[in-house]
């Protein structure tokens, strides 16, 4: 798992538009196949089961963040 201030980082290669923690997601650029993508990226194990109803809450980058660090920590 990167180390979440790595976190910027790892959105960058999804974001399609600059974005602070306040960005709404599809500002940024960030849409369902990203996220996915960036679930897998902060996610060691390959048999880990990512829960993506929890997405219905991510909003904003600063979601985002949370979501990963949550993800990640739970993997």
């Amino acid at each position: 798992m990167p180390a979440t201030s790595n976190l910027d980082q790892v959105i960058e290669k999804y974001a399609t538009g600059s974005f602070t923690d306040e960005t709404p997601l599809l500002a940024a650029g960030i849409e369902s196949l990203a996220l996915l993508r960036l679930a897998v990226d902060v996610v060691d194990d390959e048999d880990a089961e990512i829960d993506l109803t929890s997405l219905v809450d991510v909003k904003t980058i600063g979601d985002l963040k949370v979501w990963l660090t949550e993800l990640a920590a739970g993997a």
